[in-house]
């Protein structure tokens, strides 16, 4: 295999992952009964939060109505990503 071939397909993997990490992240979010100390929850917190952190100083939940589109836009940005990382290794 080429291994070209074989970055890309890992990089769209872990986009892939992320992107579930997040909207499970989100998803959870609209349930406050789940214990935030949860294992499962802290460590979708630890993946997270260092995506969100940068865009919510860009587009704070204030500017918004206090609606957190922190998931939405990271989701975004990792599908163009994925774009950019295509276009860039299938050129020619």
């Amino acid at each position: 295999m080429d291994p070209v071939v074989a970055i890309v397909r890992l990089v769209g993997y872990l986009i892939r992952v992320l992107t579930w990490v997040i909207i499970v992240d989100a998803i959870l979010t609209w349930f406050p009964q789940i214990d935030r100390r949860h294992p499962v929850v802290v460590t979708l917190r630890k993946i997270t939060e260092p995506i969100y952190r940068p865009i919510r100083r860009l587009v704070p939940p204030e500017r918004t109505g206090y609606i957190d589109l922190s998931p939405l836009i990271a989701i975004v940005l990792l599908q163009i990503l994925w774009m950019v990382v295509v276009s860039l290794a299938f050129r020619r």
